[in-house]
């Protein structure tokens, strides 16, 4: 998957997750690593060991290989060609609001402008807009194209209801990422509503203020003790679901159907030192003792977080 990052994370995010949770593996930067090597290099390197190339472009062109004078983007762009990799692209369109700090000026500007219309002489390119947008219009291309060229999107396992809740959620458990969006139906006791956190909204995708969790225990013994033991402990809805989940009981036992989701989320702890008041006329400990803390520095901190997300209820055996 190729495009730029920063501009760009939530059209990745929400490229990665809905490939995910309905094909299994995506090969993406947020992945590679750390590395004894350049970024670019990383990402060719990368490319070769890929099946099939997807690149997204917006208004901004990208870090710049100084060799070639070409954009990352681009260069994985025409190295996936000579790999023969079937490639498909998508573009923004024009009219599609977006941050004036990412939109490239300048040369920048003249070579993202031929650079797309390099792609759309080469390729049939489809425009998008929001997230979601791209995320729906990739996975239709890609069910409907790959079959052409031998390949099978999504999993080859047994269908999701086929398998015990308990299996899907130890597979959850252990990849997270590799199974978001799976689905299962159990039995379960839920806890009081609670508005979510705003950091379960951040890592979830939610707005805040729209969505509530509830604790889940499951009526089976083998479940409880796994979700007890790392597993999800709360079920999340946003919307109207939200609505539906706060209607259901507390004290008796109900049948959910939930989707299994993952997320992460960043926070910045303050880093402080200490400001003194310099004075020639005080003596060293007097100046000492005339001392400030002030915040210096912030350190972030990644929090990664699971759950499960209600998709509806009293559904299928559990």
């Amino acid at each position: 998957m190729s495009s730029t990052f920063v501009d760009m994370k939530e059209y990745r995010d929400a490229v990665i997750k809905d490939l995910q949770s309905r094909a299994g593996v995506i090969n993406a930067q947020e992945f590679f690593g750390s590395r004894d090597k350049k970024p670019l290099e990383t990402c060719l390197e990368e490319l070769e060991r890929s099946q099939v190339f997807v690149m997204f472009l917006g208004p901004r062109y990208g870090s710049v290989d100084s060799s070639s004078g070409k954009s990352f983007v681009e260069r994985e762009y025409e190295r996936a060609g000579e790999l023969n990799l079937p490639r498909f692209a998508y573009i923004m369109d024009d009219d599609q609001p977006f941050p004036v700090k990412f939109v490239s000026k300048g040369e920048d500007a003249v070579k993202l402008d031929a650079f797309k219309r390099r792609v759309r002489s080469n390729l049939t390119v489809s425009p998008y807009t929001t997230p979601e947008d791209l995320a729906q219009k990739l996975y239709s291309d890609l069910k409907r194209e790959l079959p052409k060229h031998g390949f099978v999107l999504g999993h080859k396992a047994e269908a999701d209801s086929d398998i015990s809740a308990s299996k899907l959620i130890q597979e959850f458990q252990l990849l997270p990422k590799l199974f978001h969006g799976r689905k299962a139906t159990f039995e379960v006791t839920l806890g009081r509503s609670e508005r979510a956190t705003y950091q379960e909204c951040d890592a979830f995708s939610y707005d805040y203020g729209t969505a509530i969790s509830r604790s889940v225990a499951p009526t089976d013994p083998d479940l409880r003790h796994r979700l007890m033991n790392g597993g999800p402990r709360k079920v999340f809805a946003h919307g109207e679901v939200a609505a539906q989940l706060m209607k259901l009981s507390e004290e008796v036992p109900t049948s959910i159907t939930v989707k299994f989701i993952q997320g992460s989320y960043r926070s910045s702890t303050p880093i402080y030192d200490l400001e003194y008041e310099h004075d020639a006329f005080h003596s060293i400990a007097a100046q000492f003792a005339a001392k400030n803390r002030v915040v210096v520095d912030y350190r972030d901190s990644w929090h990664f977080v699971t759950g499960f997300e209600l998709v509806e209820v009293g559904s299928g055996d559990s």
